[in-house]
This record gives C-alpha cells, sequence and structure tokens, in this order.
C-alpha cells in the first residue's frame, strides 16, 4: 500500500484514506481528509517531545506515489461527471432560469438549492382573535321570531355577500383595541335603558362600545353615503347623543354614536371615504358611563335593497378584528352629490 506524509501532521497517510491537493508549487500532497478541513486553521504550538522521524522514502518511490495520485484523481473526477449527468434530476418547471454571465459553472451545492422546491407561505394568517370571531354566514343569522327571508339557508359568508365588510378601518384612529374585552361593552349585553330588547340585539345591546380619550378622531370604516346626521345633544331618542349614520356601496348601515362633536359641514347626502373623519369619540347621552364610541352594524334583510328600514344587526366584531387601524383620520372635505 502506497503512503506518504500529510502536509499539517507531518504522520502517514494510505492513498486509500487521503485526500490529494495541489500544492502552489505544482505537485500533488496527500491529506488526512480532517488536517485537509481544517488546512486554514492555524496550528497551536505544542510542547516539544523526542519523535523519532520516519525513514525518508526514495525518489522513485515518491514519483510512484504522485503518479499513482494524479490516475486516481482523474479517474474520480471522470467517474463523478459520468454519475451526474446520468442521476442528477431534472430541474422543476417552476424553478427560475438563472443566467450566469461570466459563463462560470455554477458550483454543485449551489445547483442544488436552485432545484429545491420554494417554500409557499400560507395564503391568510389567522390571529387568535380573528378564530375567536369568525365570519358568520348569511344563515347564521337568521333570528327566531324575527322574519328575514331573504338569508334563510344561503350558505355565503356575511363578507362574500356584502363586499364592503372586507378591509374596514377601524372607527377609533390609534385605537388601543381592535374590539373590547369588556364583556358588558360586547354585542347583546343587557342595558337596564332597554326593557324590550329587539330579537336580533340580545339582550340589549345592538353594538358594541369601543374605548378611547374624549375628542379622539372616529373615522368611516368604509365609503359610502351619509344618511343620517344628530347634532343634538342626546339625540332624538335621549340614548343616542351626537351620531352619524352611513351607508355603504352594498346596502350595510354603520352608526357612529355618542360623538362629542359631528364634523362641521356634515350633512345626509354626503359622500366619505373609508377612514374619513367624521367627528370625535365623546359621551353625549353616557350619562354616568365614561367616553366610548357605541358603534353598530346593520345589514338589509334583502340583499341588494337599499330600504332603511327594513335592516337587523348584527355584532360588528368579526369585521373589526380584521380592519387596519389608522394612525390619524382623514381630513378631506366630505363630498356634496352633483345636481
Amino acid at each position: 500500500m502506497v503512503v506518504a506524509a500529510c502536509p499539517r501532521c507531518a504522520t502517514l497517510v494510505a492513498l486509500h484514506e487521503g485526500r490529494p491537493w495541489v500544492n502552489a508549487a505544482g505537485s500533488i500532497d496527500l491529506w488526512h481528509r480532517a488536517c485537509f478541513d481544517a488546512r486554514d486553521i492555524p496550528v497551536t504550538p505544542v510542547a516539544a517531545y523526542a519523535v523519532v522521524a520516519p525513514p525518508v522514502a526514495s525518489r522513485r518511490l515518491q514519483r510512484g506515489v504522485l503518479g499513482a495520485v494524479i490516475a486516481s484523481s482523474i479517474v474520480s473526477m471522470g467517474i463523478a461527471q459520468w454519475s451526474w449527468a446520468e442521476i442528477a434530476p431534472a430541474p422543476a418547471a417552476a424553478v427560475a432560469v438563472v443566467q450566469i454571465d461570466s459563463g462560470d459553472a455554477l458550483p454543485v451545492h449551489a445547483v442544488i438549492a436552485l432545484r429545491e422546491p420554494a417554500v409557499q407561505r400560507p395564503a391568510e394568517v389567522e390571529t387568535a382573535l380573528e378564530a375567536k370571531h369568525p365570519v358568520p354566514t348569511m344563515a347564521s343569522l337568521a333570528v327566531p321570531g324575527m322574519a328575514v327571508p331573504g338569508i334563510i339557508g344561503d350558505p355565503r359568508p356575511l363578507d362574500e355577500a356584502f363586499p364592503t365588510l372586507h378591509d374596514w378601518v377601524h372607527p377609533v384612529t390609534a385605537s388601543a383595541e381592535l374590539v373590547p374585552a369588556q364583556q358588558a361593552r360586547q354585542f347583546g349585553e343587557p342595558r337596564i335603558a332597554i326593557t324590550k330588547p329587539r330579537a336580533d340585539c340580545g339582550q340589549g345591546h345592538c353594538g358594541i362600545d369601543l374605548d378611547g380619550p374624549e375628542g379622539r378622531p372616529v373615522v368611516a370604516v368604509a365609503a359610502g353615503v351619509v344618511v343620517h346626521v344628530e347634532r343634538h345633544e342626546l339625540g332624538l331618542d335621549g340614548m343616542s347623543g351626537r351620531y352619524v349614520r352611513i351607508q355603504h356601496d352594498d346596502g350595510t348601515l354603520t352608526s357612529y354614536m355618542h360623538l362629542d362633536d359631528v364634523q362641521d359641514g356634515l350633512e345626509a347626502g354626503d359622500h366619505v371615504a373609508a377612514g374619513e373623519y367624521i367627528g370625535t369619540l365623546g359621551s353625549t347621552a353616557t350619562f354616568e358611563a365614561p367616553a366610548h364610541l357605541h358603534f353598530a352594524l346593520e345589514i338589509p334583510n334583502f340583499p341588494g335593497a337599499r330600504d332603511l328600514s327594513d335592516t337587523h344587526f348584527v355584532d360588528p366584531s368579526p369585521f373589526l378584528v380584521r380592519s387596519t387601524i389608522a394612525p390619524k383620520a382623514d381630513r378631506r372635505r366630505a363630498e356634496r352629490p352633483a345636481f
């Protein structure tokens, strides 16, 4: 068996165990594989020991080893190229074509990386809050004792039947919450002032109460037309306070109640954009309750209908948890319809 001395550790290397390497002088060295992997790491000096030098091989033996190493390297390279051409899998059709202007071949590890399938990101990532408030279907909104013939048996998600429920802007700018965590502020909760609650409002609360400091700008959640502006401090019913009601393009309606102030000049018939300023959060007609925005969502009993009275209330939470909180209000002026 032919052996040679490793350039790093100076111990003998068997030909079948070594790693050939062409050095700067053009000669071929035979390395231990571990020594070759650590060839760039400086050898740490150790204490001197008495070492018996191995016998120096004859020049004829050295030439023989060199010739065997060269022959072995040539044969190995030929076998590797043949094997790659024969068994390498064809690249996937979805992999992008990469052009190398220099004409140099890609290293093997780069070619393998290009052949790996790209990791697909999920189409939609659902948060824990969204999972807690799934989008209801039309049929699930049927209320016992309340005739809603337009939705009976309709399996569509609510935001598919009414597209403006997609991509809402949260009504309270810079809000610290998407929906209220406190149970008493949620949809359908009891209200002492409501002795005969509507069938679609659970125990009485027909909306949700969103927290925020008094004076915080309130915006429209989606584009639409203002259908009512109430500027009386208590509202006509003594409970709503100042509020704005907006009808959106698909017939849904949103209401913004207990406002401290309503935008100057805002009137019924004005067109507003999503995120447009309509007033400020307040406490009108809330009596002892802290300032908050009572936000309500209504959908028409017959999809496509524009009757402002033929509607029923729906919990807006599934659409608020999927909304975007704006850092500030859009202060553009509402557009007046052209006559």
